[in-house]
C-alpha cells in the first residue's frame, strides 16, 4: 500500500506540473506577439525542452527507484541468507502451506530433517501425510482444523513423528502462525520443523532418573564444590532420620560416626580427587544417635570447564546385610541340630592348633567320637528322637571341656574334639575315658529311657601328623580300630593302622572281582530240630576262596561288603547257589528240608526282593516252601511299613520267613504282631552266657515264650556248648544251630562231615525251674 501511494503521489505531481508548464509557456508565446513561423519555431524548441525535461525527471524517478528496489532485494537476500543460515544452525527446517493452492514449499533443511533430498517430498500434503507416522495422523489433523475454524492469527504448535529414511521414527515439533487474506480467510500456513528425538530422550531419561532418584532404596545426597548439602532423596531421609529442611545447606560430616580417624577421610579425599569417585564402607550416624554401617560410592561432578561442580554420594544401609552376613557365617561354621562347630570350623581350629603346636613345641589332641549303634534308635524310635538323642549327647559332651578344648558335630553321630593343650597320651586317654563315662547315664527323651555308648579314636599331633589332613585321616583311623575291638573303648593311632586302612581299600577291588571272578563259595550250616535233634535243614553262608589269601574270614570281608555296597550284589548270588544246591539235594533224596539265606538291609530296602526270588525260584525250580528268607530286626524296623507290605509279597510266594538277630532291636510289638513272619532267630549275644547268667537266661525265656504266644517257631543261633543246648531244648526253643551242633562246610562235604551230637544226660530241669522261680 505505502508502494502504491508513492506512485499516485509522483504521477499527480507529473501531471500537475505538466499542465501547468503547457498552460503558461502557450500564454507566454501568444503575450509575445510572434509570428506564425516564430511561434512555430518556439512551439518545436518548447515541445522539445518538455521531454527533455520530463526525460530527466523519469530518469530520476526510476533511478531513485531501481535504487530503492536494489537496497530491498539486497535487504531482502541477507535476510533470507540470514534465515536460512540461523536454520541450518539451528538444524531447522522451513514449511509454507498455501491454503489457496494447497501447495506446501519444504525448505532443503527440512528434507534433510529426514534425511531426504531436496525435491524428495514434493510440494503436496499427501506426500508428507505419507511419511507421518499412522498414531500421529489423528491428532495432527484435529489441531490444523481447530487452527483454520478459529481464523486467527494465533501461533500453531505441534509434535509428531515423522519417518527418516533409514525406516526410523524421528520426533519433530512444528511451529508456525497461520495468515489471513484482508478478508480475514486463512491464507497461508508458515513456519518452522526441528528435530527433537534426542531432546525427547534426554527429557525420558531425565524423567526416569528423577523417579529412579525418588523412588530408589538407597540415600542420595548432592552438594555444590563447598560440600553443602543441595538436594537429598527420600531415601536419605529414611534411612538417616533427617528430613529436607533439617539438612539442606548442611555438610555431610554432620552424619560422622567418629568411628573412622582422619586418616580415612584423608584417603577419601584424596580418591576421589584423584580417580573422581569413591567406594566403600562407611560407619555413620543416624539422627537418633545410632551408628550403623553403610555402603557408600562418591563421584564427582565436573562443569563445561573440567572444574568439581557437585559432588553425588549414594549408600545403602547394610546393618541387614552385615546380620545376615553374621548368621550366615554362624551357619556355615555351627551344626543346626546341636549349635555345636561343624566339620569345616572344626578342620580350620585344627589347622590353627597344628600350626601352633609346630611353632610352639607342644602337643596336642583330636579325638574322634562316634555312637555305637545309633541307627537302631533312628530305625525304631524315628528320626525326631534320634535328633533329641545327639542334641542331648552333644550338650553332655559340651559339659566335659575345658579351656582350649572345641566339641564339633562332623556328621551323623560323629563328633570331635579337638585338645589344644594335651601334652601326653595319658592326659588324652583319661579325658577320652572320661566321654565315655558321662554316655552311661541313660537319656530319657520323649518318654523313652534311652542307654548310648560310644567308641573314640585318638590321634596325637604333631606327633602323628604333621599336615591336618593326616590329623583326620589317622583319627579316623584309630576310631576304625576302637570300633574293631568291640566298640565302648578308645584306641589310638598306630602307623599299623594306615597300612591297614590301605589294605582295607585293596580288599575292596579284589572283593569286586571275586564276585566277578566266581571266587565266592557258599558253606552251609546245619539247623537242628532241638527237641528230636535232627537235620531239619541248612543255613547258606558266604565265604571267599581268595586265590592267594586263600579262604578269607568273613569278619573281614563281610563290614568291607556291607560300606562298600556289594552285599547286595552278593545275597542275590548267594541266593540263587542255595537254591540250586537245594534242589539238588531234593533231587538226591536228602532229608533237609529247607535252606536259609540272609537278606542285608540294603538288599531288602530297595523294595524289589520279591521280584528277584521270584525270578530266582522259577530259574531253578525250587518249591518255594523249601527257601527261608533271614532278614534282620532292625532292617525291618527302618520302614515297617514299606517292610510289611514287602514281607506280605514274599509270603505270597510261598516262602517261610524270619526275624534275625532277634532281640538287639528295638521292634514294636505290636508291629510283630502283625508281620507274615515263621520264625525268630535268638541273638547268639544272648545265647552266649546261657545258662549261668541270669539276664541272659530271662530274656531268652521271655523270647521264647514270645514267639511261641504269636505262633512263630524259635531258633537259637551260637549254640557252642552242650549246656547251652539241653537248657534250650528244656525251654521249648525249637531249632538252633551253632558250632557244637556242625560248622558251615561245603555242600559236598555236608553229608559226611555232619554227625548229631549225643544227647546230653545230665539234667538241667532242676536248674531251669529254679531260674524260673
Amino acid at each position: 500500500m505505502p508502494l502504491l501511494y508513492g506512485a499516485l503521489r509522483l504521477t499527480l505531481i507529473y501531471a500537475l506540473t505538466a499542465g501547468l508548464w503547457v498552460f503558461y509557456s502557450d500564454g507566454l508565446l501568444t503575450a509575445l506577439g510572434l509570428s506564425i513561423e516564430q511561434m512555430q519555431r518556439w512551439q518545436l524548441l518548447k515541445g522539445l525542452g518538455f521531454v527533455l525535461l520530463t526525460s530527466l525527471l523519469l530518469y530520476l524517478t526510476l533511478r531513485a527507484h531501481l535504487r530503492l528496489h536494489s537496497r530491498m532485494r539486497n535487504a531482502l537476500t541477507a535476510s533470507e541468507e540470514r534465515l536460512s543460515l540461523a536454520l541450518d544452525a539451528a538444524k531447522d527446517g522451513l514449511w509454507d502451506w498455501n491454503l489457496q493452492t494447497l501447495k506446501v514449499f519444504f525448505s532443503p533443511g527440512y528434507t534433510r530433517l529426514l534425511g531426504l533430498e531436496p525435491g524428495d517430498l514434493g510440494d503436496s500434503r499427501d506426500s508428507w501425510l505419507h511419511h507421518l507416522h499412522p498414531d500421529d495422523h489423528a491428532h495432527c489433523q484435529q489441531s490444523i482444523v481447530q487452527l483454520l475454524h478459529a481464523a486467527c492469527q494465533a501461533p500453531y504448535e505441534n509434535t509428531y513423528r515423522l519417518r527418516h529414511r533409514d525406516g526410523s521414527y524421528r520426533w519433530i515439533q512444528a511451529r508456525g502462525r497461520l495468515l489471513l487474506d484482508a478478508q480475514g480467510r486463512p491464507q497461508r500456513l508458515i513456519g518452522t520443523a526441528s528435530d527433537i528425538t534426542q531432546r525427547r530422550a534426554d527429557e525420558d531419561s531425565r524423567r526416569q532418573a528423577a523417579a529412579v532418584f525418588d523412588a530408589t532404596q538407597e540415600g542420595v545426597l548432592v552438594t555444590d564444590a563447598a560440600q553443602r548439602i543441595v538436594h537429598i532423596n527420600p531415601a536419605f531421609s529414611r534411612i538417616t532420620g533427617y528430613s529436607e529442611a533439617e539438612i539442606l545447606g548442611q555438610q555431610p560430616s554432620l552424619l560422622k560416626s567418629g568411628r573412622h580417624d582422619p586418616a580415612f577421610y584423608a584417603a577419601l579425599w584424596q580418591t576421589l580427587q584423584s580417580l573422581g569417585a569413591w567406594s566403600g564402607e562407611v560407619w555413620n550416624r543416624r539422627k537418633n544417635g545410632e551408628i550403623y554401617p553403610q555402603w557408600q560410592c562418591i563421584r564427582a561432578i565436573h562443569d563445561e570447564q573440567g572444574g568439581v561442580s557437585h559432588y553425588v554420594a549414594v549408600f545403602s544401609d547394610i546393618s541387614a546385610l552385615k546380620r545376615s552376613q553374621h548368621e550366615l557365617d554362624y551357619l556355615a561354621h555351627h551344626d543346626p541340630l546341636s549349635d555345636l562347630p561343624n566339620r569345616l570350623l572344626f578342620t580350620e581350629r585344627v589347622a590353627h592348633a597344628l600350626q601352633r603346636a609346630q611353632r610352639e613345641q607342644h602337643g596336642g589332641a583330636v579325638l574322634l567320637i562316634d555312637l555305637d549303634h545309633f541307627k537302631h534308635i533312628n530305625e525304631s524310635l524315628g528320626h525326631n528322637v534320634g535328633d533329641l538323642l545327639l542334641k542331648a549327647v552333644g550338650e553332655r559332651l559340651s559339659a566335659q571341656l575345658t579351656t582350649g578344648m572345641t566339641l564339633a558335630r562332623l556328621g551323623g553321630d560323629e563328633f570331635g574334639v579337638l585338645c589344644e593343650d594335651c601334652l601326653h597320651a595319658q592326659l588324652a586317654a583319661e579325658f577320652a575315658q572320661q566321654l565315655l563315662d558321662t554316655l552311661n547315664t541313660p537319656f530319657r527323651l520323649d518318654g523313652h529311657e534311652l542307654f548310648i555308648a560310644a567308641s573314640i579314636g585318638i590321634s596325637l599331633f604333631p606327633g602323628d601328623a604333621q599336615s591336618v589332613e593326616q590329623v583326620l585321616r589317622n583319627v579316623d583311623s584309630a576310631l576304625f580300630k576302637a570300633k574293631s575291638n568291640g566298640r565302648e573303648g578308645f584306641a589310638f593311632y598306630a602307623q599299623e593302622l594306615t597300612e591297614y586302612a590301605r589294605q582295607r581299600v585293596e580288599l575292596v577291588g579284589a572283593l569286586r572281582h571275586a564276585l566277578e571272578g566266581n571266587e565266592l563259595r557258599v558253606h552251609y550250616q546245619p539247623l537242628l530240630c532241638l527237641q528230636s535233634q535232627r537235620l531239619i535243614g541248612v543255613e547258606a553262608l558266604v565265604r571267599w576262596q581268595h586265590p592267594q589269601r586263600g579262604l578269607v574270614p568273613p569278619g573281614e570281608f563281610i563290614p568291607i561288603a556291607e560300606e562298600s555296597g556289594l552285599i547286595g550284589a552278593i545275597d542275590a548270588w548267594v541266593m540263587a547257589h542255595a537254591c540250586r544246591q537245594m534242589v539238588a539235594w531234593q533231587a538226591a533224596g536228602s532229608a533237609i528240608q529247607f535252606v536259609a539265606v540272609n537278606v542285608s538291609s540294603r538288599l531288602f530296602s530297595h523294595g524289589k526282593l520279591d521280584g528277584q526270588v521270584a525270578q530266582v525260584l522259577a530259574e531253578s525250580g525250587l518249591d518255594p516252601a523249601c527257601l527261608e528268607l533271614e532278614v534282620t530286626e532292625s532292617a525291618v524296623m527302618q520302614d515297617p511299613d514299606a517292610a510289611q507290605g514287602l514281607l506280605e509279597r514274599l509270603r505270597d510266594l510261598g516262602i517261610r520267613l524270619s526275624i534275625d538277630d532277634f532281640g538287639t532291636g528295638y521292634s514294636s510289638l505290636a508291629r510283630l504282631k502283625r508281620l507274615p513272619v515263621h520264625k525268630l532267630k535268638l541273638d547268639q549275644s544272648f545265647v552266649r552266657g546261657l545258662p549261668h547268667d541270669h539276664d541272659d537266661a530271662t530274656i531268652t525265656r521271655a523270647v521264647i515264650a514270645l514267639g511261641h504266644n504269636l505262633g512263630l517257631k524259635v531258633l537259637a543261633e551260637g549254640i557252642e556248648q552242650p549246656q547251652q543246648m539241653e537248657f534250650l531244648r528244656q525251654l521249648g526253643c525249637d531249632q538252633g544251630q551253632g558250632y557244637y551242633l556242625g560248622r558251615p562246610q561245603p555242600a559236598e562235604q555236608l553229608p559226611t562231615a555232619f554227625e548229631l551230637p549225643q544227647p546230653l544226660k545230665i539234667p538241667l530241669t532242676e536248674r531251669v525251674t529254679q531260674q524260673q522261680d
